[in-house]
């Protein structure tokens, strides 16, 4: 402590020095553009630090110690936690576990293709401490995930601890195949035209505002992809009593962060929104011959005469919160290249609007494979070897979805958007938007009849204009999705 007091000028910059190290990764420009908040709050916690150490270096120098104490602190703690993840990372994939490094990645997109363009098909990294394997290629990661299904378990997120039974992507294997079939029935029976009217009404209507003026799309997103999965998932009609008080809880229900338990009074709410179901399916069991015009709640009754039970509801419930988001965020990005894609866009305009389905297909299928399609998480349950590399137990697996989509063999232009008509059909090598497995998402069908319904009606509209929409924006999580701006505004022109 003597040579720190009697250089009270070198503690002060090495004091500086370790705060900068540190700040550079949530401060830097490009950080600081995809998370303003974290990032401007990142630089003035530095501004304020370098304060204190400069006026403790003048006015109070035996202070100045201790605050290098401190800085020291938690860069050792920062080191350690890097040297903990590396313990076991010997003939594992190439790459740094550096907490830093990893934290640093989160504001680039183009993060996992520049290290699979260093290090190949495989790399490791860091995510706030988390060991996590990274993998290029849906042919690989199918066998990887496939093949080794007995080695990986779920990366689950932990509001499954407060489902009943669990959430179904999560179920062990013996529950998941009572449920997972229940659900993969439910869902994949077609729909009637009817629920198409139904959505486009809802799309029309929560749209008409655009046409008066600029504003932000978000809120009507969120409401469009909520009220729809209320009637395709649940079975309400729109605007009646029980419709409008089960939205009114589920806009509440959407504040319970699917990252941690729920507390008690999202408990609350969640038991009121089951009471609700049972309430509904029990007053209107439509019989077989019905089937196309029902909701996935009521094909659950029509399956098992003792479903739905605690746990179909409970997982009903979770799906209606993690969809809502899911699909507003692919209508954001669906407006977004609606508006980017001048050259695609206007080409669909021109077509006649009885054939333009099939080019509003092909239009969602490719915002999919370029945008909304990410990843595929799994953690390593038992330590295994594939393609030469050591798989650690504990550390996780990120499938590359989005990065597999803009290299995959056999795709002509694969990073470019385009609408590929005379292409064949593509192959789970080359497009896999919904996972993969015994655990793939059911929710294609209930996906697809939301948004092209949305397509129909902006396809109508004669203008339509987004300002505001880069730089593109995710929170602050590596399992988040990349998304348009929140500052994002829509103006459509009049629709016809």
């Amino acid at each position: 402590m003597n040579l720190i007091s009697d250089h009270p000028f070198l503690t002060l910059l090495t004091t500086l020095a370790v705060a900068a190290w540190m700040a550079s990764v949530c401060g830097s420009p490009g950080f600081t553009r995809t998370f303003p908040r974290e990032g401007w709050s990142v630089r003035l916690a530095f501004l304020g630090w370098c304060g204190v150490s400069m006026g403790s270096w003048w006015y109070l120098p035996a202070a100045l110690p201790w605050l290098l104490c401190v800085a020291l602190g938690v860069g050792v703690i920062v080191v350690l936690v890097d040297l903990r993840s590396g313990r076991r990372a010997h003939d594992s994939p190439p790459g740094r576990l550096s907490v830093l490094r990893g934290i640093r990645a989160l504001a680039r997109r183009d993060y996992y293709l520049h290290e699979f363009d260093r290090h190949g098909g495989f790399f490791k990294m860091s995510q706030f401490g988390q060991p996590t394997i990274c993998v290029l290629g849906l042919d690989r990661i199918g066998r990887l995930i496939k093949g080794h299904s007995e080695y990986l378990g779920p990366s689950t997120l932990p509001i499954s601890k407060s489902v009943e039974g669990s959430f179904l992507r999560y179920m062990p294997p013996e529950t998941h195949a009572v449920y997972g079939r229940l659900f993969r029935i439910a869902m994949t029976e077609p729909f009637a035209a009817t629920q198409t009217d139904r959505l486009d009404h809802l799309c029309e209507h929560h749209l008409q505002r655009f046409s008066a003026g600029e504003s932000s799309p978000y809120p009507a997103l969120q409401a469009i992809a909520r009220r729809s999965l209320n009637c395709l998932l649940l079975g309400f009609d729109a605007d009646t009593k029980e419709e409008a008080r089960f939205d009114e809880l589920a806009q509440k229900f959407s504040k319970a962060g699917i990252s941690r338990s729920l507390v008690r009074r999202d408990q609350e709410m969640l038991a009121e929104m089951r009471e609700l179901l049972l309430e509904k399916v029990d007053s209107n069991v439509p019989g077989p011959e019905d089937i196309d015009d029902t909701s996935v709640l009521a094909r659950l009754r029509q399956q098992d005469p003792t479903m739905p039970d605690r746990i179909c509801l409970d997982n009903m419930i979770v799906m209606h919160r993690i969809a809502t988001g899911n699909v507003s965020s692919l209508l954001s990005w669906l407006l977004y290249r609606w508006a980017t894609e001048s050259s695609i866009t206007a080409e669909i305009h021109d077509e006649d609007p009885e054939t333009r389905g099939s080019s509003l297909r092909l239009f969602l299928m490719e915002t999919l494979r370029t945008s909304q399609s990410e990843y595929l998480y799994r953690r390593v349950a038992r330590e295994f070897e594939f393609e030469g590399h050591r798989f650690p137990k504990g550390w996780l697996v990120r499938g590359c979805v989005w990065e597999s989509h803009r290299t995959a063999e056999g795709i002509d232009e694969p990073a470019r958007f385009r609408l590929r008509r005379a292409a064949a059909k593509p192959s789970r090598r080359q497009f896999a938007p919904l996972g993969m497995g015994a655990h793939a998402c059911n929710g294609g069908e209930v996906n697809e009849l939301i948004c092209l319904a949305f397509l129909n009606r902006i396809a109508h509209a004669g203008e339509l204009r987004v300002t505001c929409a880069d730089p593109l924006r995710r929170e602050m999580r590596h399992w988040s999705h990349w998304q348009p701006n929140a500052a994002m505004q829509l103006k459509l022109g009049a629709t016809g």
